[in-house]
């Protein structure tokens, strides 16, 4: 199979909302709705969006991946601020994903935002995934959310080294990313072919195959549904009481009997 990266153009934008619903649809099993294809379309309105950046990836001529950043800031104290980007939604059609597509996406495009002068990226994302790609939890920049928080999947990468040393600031997306609204959502979604959520899968299903101390251990997350486990990173779990190699596979192998995935993509 043949990948080509390009550079995205305005006649690819509704495909890439396309492809950015298909491959956050998956969602929809323990999310009531998805917006990352609005969240696409919104960000190119802004003046943060960053379109030297915005690639997509071809599959004989068709898009199956993307990927959007725009730009962000890093807030010290009041008049202090730095400017970092910021990426997402990174986006690759189901049936394309876990050959390497993603990787290529961000590994072309961190390096072009190098060589454009951009200093540093900070993102959220896949706490078991993204470290294969050079990104750090941001905590050990220093840095936290706009809301003063710190946790596995906010991370961040140098493309400067030291760029980020000793910053003890925020985080500040664009405003678009909090803006969203449902009513919104629902009917920019009125415009794509219908599609039914993805039926709930109860997390009884696991919970019954594991030994007493790892269905303890992972019943602490309060997860309701099957899907919910993506919220949890591997490295996460596999820190728990009872959660062994066996367990782990285990995990692994219900989610996929159900048409789930858990933990990083394989490249």
């Amino acid at each position: 199979m043949k990948i080509e990266l390009r550079l995205g153009t305005p006649a690819d934008y509704r495909a890439v909302e396309e492809v950015t619903r298909e491959a956050f649809w998956i969602n929809t099993d323990c999310r009531p709705y998805i917006d990352e294809h609005l969240l696409a379309h919104k960000l190119r309105q802004t003046s943060a969006f960053v379109p030297e950046l915005d690639y997509v990836a071809e599959v004989q001529g068709n898009i199956v991946g993307s990927i959007v950043y725009s730009k962000a800031k890093i807030v010290e104290s009041p008049g202090k601020e730095h400017q970092v980007l910021t990426f997402g939604p990174l986006s690759v059609l189901p049936q394309f994903q876990n050959k390497g597509i993603g990787k290529m996406l961000v590994d072309v495009t961190t390096a072009k935002a190098r060589e454009l002068g951009y200093t540093a990226i900070v993102i959220f994302g896949h706490p078991d995934y993204y470290p294969r790609l050079g990104f750090r939890p941001a905590a050990e920049f220093g840095l936290e959310t706009s809301g003063g928080r710190t946790f596995p999947a906010f991370m961040a990468m140098e493309l400067k080294q030291g760029a980020l040393q000793g910053m003890q600031g925020q985080f500040h997306e664009d405003a678009v990313f909090g803006s969203l609204q449902k009513e919104e959502v629902l009917a920019f979604d009125q415009g794509f072919p219908q599609k039914a959520p993805r039926p709930k899968i109860p997390m009884e299903v696991l919970l019954a195959r594991l030994e007493p101390k790892a269905r303890e251990s992972l019943q602490r997350f309060q997860l309701t549904y099957l899907g919910e486990m993506r919220r949890v990173s591997e490295g996460e779990v596999s820190r728990l009481p009872g959660l062994d190699g066996k367990a782990l596979e285990t995990i692994r192998s219900t989610m996929k009997e159900h048409g789930r995935t858990w933990g990083a993509p394989t490249e």
